[in-house]
């Protein structure tokens, strides 16, 4: 008889390690999405009059997607449309933003050095500045993930074990009685 009760109360056990495992995810993603817009908003970012989403405080997936689309249309527009791999290290005379990078047909200084390619910096800068700012609308998306499958795996949880808690009424006189039914070992 020990051993039949052993299946249902080991099948609740399962269903509350869900509901707790559950309970952690959710909590992971709130901290997640919680860590993630305080991290944006701390950098103080608001999108400019010609973004997507114009004069907003950048801490949601579409204010940081939006920022990330106006600093790449604005970085292209000053670069000619060229990415930082198609431009040279060097600045040229004619100014073209493609540059060289060939030391002896860039642009000297005064102290007859290579001027660096002012283009290919800014674009390096905004392919930083889009993908943190990507990376961080991700985690968002992520942590919503998380809460909706912890959310799941509760519902899940509570349903395995209350699975396990009617097998044991129906083998457990004790159980069975305080819901008026018949174990079927009686």
């Amino acid at each position: 008889m020990k051993n039949i009760k052993l299946f249902p109360r080991l099948v609740v056990v399962i269903g509350v390690i869900l509901v707790i495992a559950g309970l952690v995810t959710v909590g992971s993603g709130i901290y997640i999405r919680s860590f993630i817009g305080d991290q944006l908003a701390g950098q103080n970012i608001v999108t400019p009059d010609d973004a997507s989403i114009p004069n907003a405080e950048v801490n949601s997936i579409a204010t940081a997607l939006s920022m990330a689309d106006i600093i790449q249309e604005h970085a292209g527009n000053f670069t000619g449309g060229l990415t930082y791999a198609e431009m040279g290290r060097f600045a040229v005379e004619s100014g073209d933003p493609a540059g060289t990078s060939n030391p002896e047909e860039a642009l000297k200084d005064a102290n007859g050095n290579p001027v660096a390619n002012a283009a290919r910096n800014t674009q390096l800068t905004a392919s930083g500045l889009v993908t943190s700012l990507s990376l961080s609308a991700m985690a968002i998306g992520m942590s919503y993930g998380a809460i909706a499958l912890g959310l799941a795996f509760t519902l899940l949880g509570f349903v395995v074990a209350g699975l396990g808690y009617a097998l044991l009424g129906l083998i457990t006189p004790e159980v069975a009685e305080r819901y008026g039914l018949h174990p079927v070992t009686a």
